[in-house]
């Protein structure tokens, strides 16, 4: 089965439809009320092992709200998923429920958003917010994750601190346009020269950035590349966040499933500005 769908090895994992953080530029693909349940959880990872998937991301909504995070996190590594989380955690339960699986966790990647893109959000994710949650995992399989706008001299000496302080990678993106905040970013150009200047961009980045750009000029039509399928909330797989044409039950038969997500691959969704912000993201070793 795993022949027909290419090099199909992740998937990212709504574990909720709402989120308490909300932020105003958020890339949700899901806005609702499905929580994702234990059963319908495990259903999936179960046909997603037989298809050959070994990584999963755990993102939302915030993950550490789910009142079952940590069985998440379990029943993840009974069926032998490597798993990484996407937290904006900082402090009380959500800090406490990460801290409690960190040792379990392959990689955390932790949300930051720079002073003028925290007012422009009001999400407070603050840079200076971030130490005591790498302190609270305990090790070094983390990284930091920026969202720019009008980065300032505050702004660069504080994610240059807190990479030093907990010897972890940066990435920091400018904040383009998502499908639910759209706007204009004068800065853009400035905060990318200094993004280069001080971290470097990686590859993907720098497509991102090629990408908007062209989006700009006018459509682009581009099939999508991803190796990595969807699990909404309520318990459905697709290939595409944002394109429910495919998705299939994850209580459907292991022959529905399959031939779902083969054809899913064979006439892949098109791309576009959405799947700039949250179909990028390379798996992580360590």
């Amino acid at each position: 089965m795993t022949d027909s769908l290419g090099a199909l090895s992740g998937v990212l994992v709504s574990t909720a439809d709402n989120c308490e953080v909300n932020c105003r530029f958020c890339f949700r693909a899901d806005v609702g009320r499905d929580v994702l349940s234990l059963e319908t959880y495990a259903r999936a990872l179960s046909r997603l092992h037989e298809l050959g998937v070994d990584e999963l991301c755990l993102s939302g909504g915030e993950p550490t709200d789910h009142p079952e995070f940590r069985q998440l996190v379990r029943v993840a590594m009974q069926f032998g998923f490597r798993t990484s989380v996407v937290t904006a955690a900082r402090t009380g339960p959500r800090l406490d429920a990460l801290a409690g699986v960190a040792g379990m966790l392959s990689h955390v990647t932790v949300s930051a958003d720079s002073r003028r893109a925290d007012e422009i959000g009001r999400t407070g994710r603050t840079i200076s917010s971030t130490p005591k949650v790498f302190e609270a995992l305990g090790h070094r399989r983390a990284s930091l994750h920026v969202t720019a706008f009008e980065l300032d001299e505050d702004d660069l000496k504080d994610i240059v601190s807190v990479v030093e302080a907990a010897e972890v990678p940066v990435e920091v993106s400018p904040l383009l346009p998502s499908p639910t905040f759209r706007f204009e970013n004068p800065h853009l150009k400035r905060d990318l020269a200094l993004i280069d200047t001080f971290f470097g961009m990686s590859e993907q980045l720098r497509t991102v950035v090629s990408d908007y750009h062209e989006w700009l000029r006018g459509p682009v039509v581009r099939s999508c590349q991803s190796a990595r399928l969807y699990l909404s909330a309520d318990g459905f797989l697709r290939r595409c966040p944002y394109d429910s044409s495919q998705q299939v039950s994850v209580f459907a038969t292991r022959q529905e499933i399959g031939e779902a997500l083969r054809q899913s691959f064979c006439e892949p969704p098109t791309t576009g500005l959405a799947c700039m912000a949250i179909c990028r993201s390379e798996s992580h070793e360590g």
